[in-house]
């Protein structure tokens, strides 16, 4: 009878001690978007993780708004909220833009924490090319990866 209680405790326990991201742990965010049906209407796949651990941020709340960098306030998207993906960790978002270009998309968190991400991406005008998935949040750069044919790029 102790051996199945002490078993139980500690099952249960090693459910609450798994990976989780930390409290105010900082996100990251890998973006990829895809055309939708009409023109310059994209939807977005959105995969969340915590900076340092690495682990899925499920029961997030977003919005996602864009702007377009080389005209700053000519080209601003009413922010859309993000709803969850089939995953934990991931959402998806429609971003309606304007024009093809360079978009800086921002993520605007109120749960958990506020925290603002900026993804910039390319939309359009790379006919042929492969699409891309972004690999940059909070300014730095990171790794751009191939994936799909989309026309997308982010910037280098």
């Amino acid at each position: 009878m102790l051996k199945t209680l002490l078993f139980t405790v500690f099952a249960v326990g090693g459910l609450v001690l798994s990976p989780m991201p930390a409290a105010g742990e900082r996100k990251v965010a890998e973006v990829e978007c895809k055309p939708a049906e009409k023109k310059l209407v994209y939807d977005c796949m959105i995969s969340l993780k915590g900076k340092k651990s690495g682990t899925p941020v499920a029961g997030a709340e977003f919005t996602v708004g864009a702007d377009m960098p080389s005209m700053p306030g000519a080209h601003n998207v009413r922010p859309a909220p993000a709803e969850p993906g089939g995953t934990p960790g991931t959402y998806r978002a429609r971003v309606h833009l304007e024009m093809t270009g360079e978009w800086a998309l921002k993520l605007d968190f109120t749960k958990p924490g506020r925290d603002r991400l900026i993804k910039k991406l390319h939309f359009g005008g790379m006919k042929g090319r492969g699409g891309h998935k972004s690999g940059v949040s909070h300014g730095d750069k990171g790794k751009a990866m191939k994936h799909g044919g989309h026309g997308m790029k982010p910037k280098k």
